[in-house]
């Protein structure tokens, strides 16, 4: 009677085979969870960023719609940039002059430097965001947008370097860390026609920019807002 056998497989040598093939799994299935999980990181940053810019974005315009209304209701004479004693009110608006405005519930005056109605509108419109043009006046200001009073450390001119100082000084005031910065370029421009008859008319335009963080690195969102008043004042 004969006897078949068959080769027995070494133990050893399948169970290293197993291993290694466990092993190769194990580093696969780990690659793929680290790049989900990159994936996943990136997108939750993003949407953070992306919320911290539209909150900043509505604090800017709630800020400007604020001056337009206060702005609205500026007696004519300081308005048009009157002289006292005209009664006509005759508007002098080709040159540089203040509004009085309050920034806060502080009630703390501020003073808005307008840019002469001979700069063109596009001029302030179509600015490179965080450049102001030459001949534009700047009115930059920070405006604490939480409960933190948190001290900051960079002066005006490193916050925003592309100001006109020229015309206007930085503010020797460093803003906080937290705090939300700003620059206005406002401009009243005669609409009254020429002809009769004639009815007293004035725009209003309010050129905001207003600065966020990506990262590290300073960015820079410009807008505008357009009003129309008469000598009527509103209340």
């Amino acid at each position: 009677m004969r006897v078949q056998t068959h080769p027995i497989p070494h133990p050893a040598r399948h169970h290293d085979r197993r291993a290694a093939l466990t092993l190769l799994e194990v580093i696969t299935s780990l690659a793929l969870l680290a790049m989900v999980i990159t994936g996943v990181l990136a997108s939750i940053v993003q949407a953070r960023r992306s919320a911290a810019i539209s909150i900043t974005q509505s604090c800017a315009i709630t800020v400007v719609q604020g001056y337009m209304e206060q702005l609205k209701n500026i007696p004519l004479q300081s308005f048009v940039n009157a002289s006292p004693t005209d009664q006509l009110n005759t508007p002098n608006l080709t040159v540089s002059f203040t509004l009085p405005t309050i920034k806060d519930a502080t009630n703390t005056a501020i003073q808005l430097v307008t840019t002469p109605s001979g700069i063109a509108a596009s001029t302030l419109t179509g600015a490179t965001p965080g450049t102001t043009p030459t001949g534009v006046v700047d009115n930059l200001q920070s405006f604490d947008m939480d409960s933190r009073a948190t001290p900051g450390t960079e002066t005006w001119a490193t916050v925003w370097p592309g100001a006109n100082s020229t015309l206007t000084p930085y503010p020797s005031t460093v803003p906080g860390k937290t705090d939300l910065r700003m620059n206005f370029w406002v401009q009243i421009t005669d609409l009254s026609p020429s002809a009769s008859p004639k009815c007293k008319a004035y725009g209003i335009l309010i050129v905001y920019t207003w600065q966020y963080l990506e990262g590290k690195n300073k960015r820079y969102m410009l807008s505008s807002i357009r009003s129309i008043r008469s000598a009527v004042q509103t209340f």
